[in-house]
Parts: structure tokens; C-alpha cells; sequence
């Protein structure tokens, strides 16, 4: 049972990049386990639904709620719990480099920088000896290689059989490369007229200190590293060089923090070295991008209660009953800032009628009308992420005592457990 439930959550949740509010204080971890104490002495005994699908509905439930949660309290002004847009990055080619704003927010006239690109930070990459194919080179028997990578040595040994080819050779060393996980990726490639070699390419990019190189390969078997070619180095590291406002500058990565205000992506050399501009991007634009991100958001946790084949809950026509009611109360703001309420809860983002509601009104009145919104579905989020196990196939043992209430161990570990994240 539990195994299926972190398998599916792995699958699906496990590559998410975690939030910065992931992280918590202590009074913030007190106040999140006094709202599950108080879920808990409030709610009655169940005989909980641990099928598998069940387990999959919660963990979705929980899933989209704590990123909606999180886009909302991202879109609150630290101050004063206002909405405000999320100031974003823009540049004048993407191709170049692009850049992500990962400032506080606090400034709102930040100068646009210009960036020309006349070098690529470069990873190591060693080609072997382009060997026939079919042929045989090493004679069966057992060989082992070392490489050092990162100032750490791992050894690697592998069996030649008889009758094993060059390629099977090569593609056997790149898979205990491969699987090895220690920053390296291996394949082998042909030249086109029958002869192939084995390809090894660090992941890492750049020079640092005073070693040219990333990784090398050795071993006290000198004829066999010779006949695969594994220390031939074909290309060596080397750093990005790029200048911002006229300044040259050089780094080890393509990826660049510049000024603790935008996160820049070198892709690609500046064509005769015209500058890419990086800018915020102006109100409009980031207004619009931040009211899409808050209602995919929304939309996509409404979209579990909509699936009808999640049906099979009890509590599932309640959710969406709720998410109806929620929007149905907020139906004239949501209307007045450009947005349309459908039948199942969810809204509809229209640009087009955005665009005219900014024309009507200012920035600050359409965030203003829409921050009551975001509070509501805010606050519901955190319910469901809390405790989603209420919205499965609980049947109820035993009610409460109106006139003394306390909290259950058994009831409590059946979804506290649904707060943790990376599971592993």
C-alpha cells in the first residue's frame, strides 16, 4: 500500500522543483500543526478508503492545492497580503539569452542591462579510437579502468567474452558509465564507414582552478586504454566569456546570476556582437502573466473534482460544489476584471478581455477586486492540502463528543503524513 502510493507520487511529483516555501520557521511549522489538531478533535472517526486509486486522488488533491497555495502566497505583497503582479524578466533575444527575475520585488525601476555573448562555456569531452565494428581488438578477458572526477577516483571494471566486438565493447563501457551517475554521459557514435567509438562528455562545463581538465581516465592496462582511445581528449573545457554594460566577465556555467536580480541563460553566441537587452518586463505583461499563472493554478486543482471518473468519492461532488459556490460569489469581480466563469468552477483567461478591463480601469483597481478571490481560494487550498483525505470514501464509526473535544492519534497519522514532500 505504501509503496504504491510513493511510487505514484514519485512518478508524477518527485522531478518538481521545490518552492522557497518549502522551508519553514518554527512558528510557522507550530501554526500548521495547530490547524491539523484542530482538523483532527473537529472530525469524526472514519474507516478510511486505502485502495490505490483512492491513495492517487489524495495525493493529487494534496499535490495541485499546496502549488496553488504557493502561487498565491508568491502573487501577496509581503506587507500587506495585497495582490501584486510577479515582476518578470524579458529579453530581446531569447535565443541568445534569456533571464529569469529573481529579485525581492522591492525595487520597481531596475535599469535594463545589455549582454553580448562571444563565448559558450564548454564541457570536456573525450573520443576514443575509431575501432571496426565488428572487429575484435581486446582479447577476452577481465579489464578495469580508473577515472577521477571532482577530486574522487571510482574504478570500473568490465569482462570482454569471446566474440565480443569493438561496438560491444564501447557500448558496454558507456553503459557502466552512464549508470554510474557521477556527472559523465557516454555513448557510442560512428564515423559513417563502418568504425565506431566510444564518446564521453562531462556534464559540467568550465575551467576552475589550475587543471585543465574535468575528468581523466588511467589504468595500469596501458594497451587497452591505448586501443579504446578513453583518454583522448577531443575537446577541452572551457569558460564563457561575456560582457554586461561593457564589462567583460567570465564564468565557468551558462548559467549566470547577474546583479541578485536576474537569473541569465547563455544560449548561444551574440551575432556580430550586438547586445541582447534584459529588462522587467513592462505592467501590463507582468499582470497578465501573473494572473494566468494564479487561475492555471486554480484551474488545475478544479479539474480533479471535474474528472468525473473520480466520481467514485464520496466527497468529490462536494469539492466541486464548493469550487462552484466559491466562484459563484465572486462571479461579478471576476467578470468586471476580464474573466468568465464556467459551469464547473473553473475560469476562463481571456486576454483579449483582460486587455480591456486594463483599459478601463488601473492596474492596482483589478488587483485590488481580485485579491478577495485569491485570499478564498488561497485559504481552501490550504484546507485541502491539509487534510484531502476528507474528500475520499470515509465512512464514519463515531461522531465527536459535542462537549469535549480532543484530538485522535489513529485518525491524526491518516493524513498528516500527506504534508511531507520528497519522499524518498
Amino acid at each position: 500500500m505504501i509503496s504504491n502510493a510513493y511510487s505514484y507520487y514519485m512518478t508524477q511529483y518527485g522531478n518538481r522543483i521545490h518552492s522557497k516555501y518549502d522551508t519553514h520557521t518554527k512558528i510557522q511549522l507550530r501554526r500548521a500543526s495547530g490547524k491539523v489538531l484542530k482538523v483532527n478533535s473537529q472530525t469524526p472517526s472514519y474507516k478510511i478508503d486505502f485502495s490505490v486509486a483512492a491513495q492517487k486522488y489524495a495525493i493529487d488533491l494534496k499535490e495541485h492545492a499546496r502549488e496553488l497555495s504557493y502561487i498565491a502566497q508568491d502573487l501577496s505583497d509581503d506587507d500587506n497580503g495585497q495582490m501584486t503582479f510577479r515582476k518578470s524578466a524579458q529579453s530581446t533575444d531569447p535565443a541568445v539569452a534569456s533571464a529569469e527575475y529573481i529579485g525581492d520585488g522591492s525595487t520597481s525601476d531596475l535599469p535594463s542591462m545589455d549582454i553580448v555573448i562571444s563565448r559558450l562555456a564548454e564541457s570536456q569531452v573525450n573520443t576514443g579510437n575509431f575501432l571496426p565494428s565488428g572487429g575484435i581488438s581486446l582479447a577476452a578477458g577481465s579489464y578495469a579502468f580508473d577515472l577521477n572526477i571532482n577530486n574522487l577516483t571510482y574504478e570500473f571494471q568490465f569482462n570482454v567474452s569471446d566474440g565480443d566486438s569493438n561496438e560491444d565493447i564501447q557500448k558496454k563501457i558507456s553503459r557502466l558509465i552512464n549508470r554510474s551517475n557521477i556527472g559523465l554521459t557516454a555513448s557510442v557514435i560512428s564515423d559513417g564507414s563502418g568504425s565506431s567509438a566510444i564518446s564521453i562528455a562531462s556534464n559540467a562545463t568550465g575551467v576552475t582552478g589550475i587543471r585543465p581538465t574535468i575528468f581523466n581516465i588511467e589504468s595500469s592496462d596501458a594497451k587497452m586504454i591505448s586501443t579504446l582511445g578513453l583518454s583522448n581528449v577531443s575537446q577541452y573545457p572551457s569558460n564563457a566569456v561575456f560582457t554586461v554594460n561593457g564589462e567583460q566577465n567570465t564564468s565557468a556555467s551558462n548559467h549566470i546570476a547577474v546583479g541578485k536580480t536576474f537569473l541569465v541563460n547563455l544560449n548561444s553566441v551574440s551575432a556580430g556582437g550586438e547586445p541582447t537587452t534584459i529588462s522587467l518586463s513592462t505592467d501590463g505583461d507582468a499582470m497578465m502573466d501573473s494572473i494566468h499563472e494564479l487561475f492555471d493554478g486554480y484551474n488545475s486543482l478544479v479539474s480533479i473534482a471535474s474528472n468525473r471518473e473520480n466520481d467514485r468519492f464520496s466527497g468529490n461532488d462536494r469539492l466541486r460544489r464548493e469550487f462552484t459556490n466559491m466562484t459563484r460569489a465572486y462571479q461579478y469581480t471576476l467578470n468586471s476584471s476580464g474573466l468568465g466563469v464556467e459551469k464547473d468552477g473553473s475560469v476562463r483567461v481571456d486576454n483579449n478581455n483582460i486587455l480591456e478591463a486594463i483599459g478601463t480601469s488601473s492596474l492596482s483597481e483589478i488587483f485590488s477586486g481580485l485579491n478577495d478571490f485569491k485570499n478564498a481560494i488561497q485559504r481552501k487550498a490550504e484546507d485541502i492540502a491539509i487534510n484531502p483525505m476528507s474528500y475520499v470514501n470515509n465512512k464514519i464509526i463515531s461522531y465527536k463528543n459535542p462537549n469535549r473535544q480532543f484530538s485522535d492519534p489513529y485518525n491524526l497519522s491518516a493524513y498528516t503524513g500527506m504534508m511531507f514532500n520528497g519522499y524518498c
